[in-house]
């Protein structure tokens, strides 16, 4: 695929992204997401924001008020004394982190009451009362006290587990003095890793803030994986916070958010499914937060809106999410075990679908909610989209599961899905799909997702993906049907949808988008610049407008998936990753290597170009057929597999060796390790 004129865009480097975002506060450098140390052999260690152990501690004292001796005691064990009624010292443990907190204090001025309060953002800090978590009418979750009364530990009973924080504030309620000596927080997420910061994958390259960003939205992710029994409480509690809710099965679950909901809902696994697996290679999660779904079904074959406790009803889109994912889930895993057990709820979750397809051939819908506006009845494009996807990937599920009368069905109303939405949807004028018939929006989330998901032909992807670009600010993408408010959901689909279009330009765009959209969340002081956030504003006077936004929000993540299966370029083709391709979209990086685990093992793989010449490697589990695409870089090449021709400049002579003048494909390279290199036609 050729290059392209692309719209224009503002120039934001990464220079001009610090200056766009200077810290208004001074913050230490090593809370500014700067890497900490690692080893030679493992450099991308140092970008892990994940604990080593479940016990984590401030590093940092972000401010006192009134009367506090020695503040920084605290950090190293010793005493800091928090004298008078509404003094008060706030920690900064220097990253959004969740769990219990356990206090100590080595003496008291007789009996004492002190107040803990929580905040992901610095923009809350000042009021001292904690973010609001719980979905009631309270602006805030107010303040959780505590007794102290001379030699005190206090641990925070398991219902105020505190799902997602940085700061932590220690106020005194009362008239006397406490010495505070200890703080730390058992690190409650990812319950089923005995070691948060042991990743199953990886991923490493020649641009530090792209690694920073991967690492960021796996942890982000990771906080997002809860023990399903401490899910929020709903309905919401008269006072303070409950996380003892039972939100699913299991014992680990992906929720759509750390501070809040701590609630499965379908359209976030979307995004959540693909990081979990790139990051940790974790499906069980995944597999829980499905299988919850689908037992809150109703009779009428229509899925959640949310899981428990929630417990909503009434969206023709989320429930179609929840199908969607289900596919990713299967391609991940090749779970026939699981797939048997909810196929005829998913059936039910088709059919109820297809009955709702009108006479136009159009998915109609009238259960409107969605993720963050109440959509208009009628023939939305992005749930057309998104039943389209689930016929296509429904008609791979039902011949795994024997039935090829069903396969063809599905098979079929796909493509008379794609005609329909083809014929009406489609603006050419613009090169853009609308989102109503009658609409002149073209949205960000269905134009990416058509792309992303494939529904889009080659000519159409490349289109919407220039379109796209034309919707940038200087802080990332905006998203049309939501009031051009910026896309964070919807901007990790289009990050996906960047690479999936394919070609120079569109690769470059994808990486582009990363670095200025995450760059500027990770880099923004008012953030926890280490996670990833549900929404924001941009142009207002306030970012994220209100305490109850989530600061760790799992659909913010899509780039990590996004580096990983594009830019690294490894990802699995079969269910279980029986067979896996290996072809990156380098854009204007200079190196990358990571780690993809299937079923069968990891995929490990590198590449670099060096001089203008490509060079790769591969080392592929036993059981798996890697296809390997060799980037051409805009010349004709010859490929080397391990010292031996396999592509001509012309033709193939070995691993049937093929062109598209993008890349060279290499087809069939089994369980094994591979050298690729390639040399410029009438080089010596």
């Amino acid at each position: 695929m050729s290059p392209w004129k692309r719209r224009h865009r503002l120039p934001l480097t990464v220079a001009g992204l610090a200056a766009l975002v200077a810290p208004a506060l001074t913050v230490p450098p090593a809370l500014a997401g700067t890497p900490a140390k690692a080893s030679a052999a493992r450099p991308w260690d140092a970008y892990n924001l994940s604990p080593k152990t479940r016990t984590v501690r401030p590093v940092a004292v972000y401010n006192t008020n009134g009367t506090v001796t020695d503040p920084s005691a605290v950090l190293k064990g010793g005493p800091t004394r928090i004298s008078g009624n509404g003094s008060y010292v706030t920690l900064d443990f220097g990253k959004e982190v969740g769990g219990i907190p356990t206090l100590h204090f080595a003496g008291s001025d007789g009996a004492q009451r002190v107040g803990l309060a929580f905040n992901e953002s610095s923009d809350y800090v000042a009021d001292v009362v904690s973010d609001s978590s719980t979905g009631g009418p309270r602006s805030n979750d107010g303040i959780l006290y505590a007794d102290v009364n001379g030699r005190t530990t206090y641990t925070t009973p398991a219902r105020y587990l505190r799902g997602g924080f940085r700061y932590l504030t220690i106020l005194l309620d009362s008239a006397g003095s406490v010495d505070l000596d200890g703080v730390s927080v058992y690190f409650t997420s990812a319950p089923a890793m005995k070691h948060p910061a042991d990743y199953a994958n990886y991923f490493y390259s020649s641009d530090s803030l792209l690694n920073r960003i991967w690492y960021a939205g796996a942890y982000t992710m990771q906080l997002n994986t809860i023990d399903p029994k401490t899910g929020r409480i709903w309905e919401a509690p008269d006072a303070l916070w409950d996380n003892t809710g039972d939100v699913g099965v299991g014992n680990t679950i992906l929720v759509d958010g750390a501070k809040r909901d701590r609630t499965v809902w379908p359209g976030d696994l979307g995004i959540e499914i693909p990081t979990a697996y790139a990051a940790f290679h974790d499906t069980v999660s995944a597999r829980n937060a499905l299988t919850t779904i689908y037992q809150h079904q109703k009779d009428t074959g229509e899925l959640p809106y949310s899981g428990p406790m929630m417990n909503k009803y009434g969206s023709d889109t989320y429930h179609l999410w929840t199908l969607s994912a289900s596919y990713d889930y299967y391609r991940y895993t090749g779970d026939r075990t699981w797939l048997a057990s909810v196929w005829d709820d998913y059936k039910r979750g088709v059919g109820y679908s297809l009955a709702k397809v009108d006479a136009n051939g159009l998915l109609s819908i009238t259960g409107t909610g969605d993720s963050v506006r109440i959509l208009t009845k009628g023939e939305n494009f992005t749930a057309n989209v998104l039943l389209w996807r689930v016929l296509t990937t429904g008609s791979e599920l039902a011949t795994a599961e024997g039935d090829t009368t069903l396969a063809a069905s599905y098979a079929s109303k796909a493509a008379a899905l794609r005609t329909a939405v083809n014929a009406t949807f489609w603006d050419d004028s613009v090169g853009a799909y609308k989102y109503y018939p009658d609409q002149t929006i073209h949205p960000l989330d269905g134009n990416s997702l058509a792309v992303w998901y494939g529904l889009a032909d080659a000519d159409q992807a490349q289109r919407i993906s220039s379109q796209l670009t034309g919707d940038w600010n200087d802080v990332g993408t905006t998203a049309p049907e939501n009031k051009g408010n910026p896309g964070v959901f919807s901007g990790s689909m289009e990050v996906n949808a960047h690479f999936a279009a394919g070609g120079q330009a569109a690769d470059q765009a994808g990486v582009d988008l990363i670095r200025r959209e995450w760059g500027y969340m990770l880099s923004n002081p008012h953030g926890t610049r280490s996670t990833f956030w549900e929404a924001y504003r941009a142009g207002e006077t306030c970012l994220f407008c209100s305490r109850y936004t989530s600061l760790a929000h799992g659909w913010a993540t899509g780039p990590t998936p996004a580096l990983s299966f594009y830019v690294l370029g490894v990802a699995p083709d079969t269910p279980g990753g029986r067979t896996f391709h290996f072809v990156p979209h380098v854009a204007d990086l200079s190196f990358t290597q990571g780690r993809v685990t299937t079923e069968y093992g990891p995929v490990d793989a590198s590449w670099r170009i060096h001089k203008g010449a490509y060079s790769a490697k591969l080392a592929a589990p036993k059981g798996t057929t890697g296809r390997v695409g060799v980037p051409a870089l805009g010349k004709r090449i010859q490929v080397f597999v391990n010292g031996h021709l396999a592509w001509n400049g012309t033709q193939g002579t070995a691993y049937g060796a093929h062109a598209d003048g993008d890349y060279v494909y290499l087809e069939g390279l089994h369980a094994g390790h591979y050298t690729i290199k390639t040399k410029p036609v009438g080089a010596k």
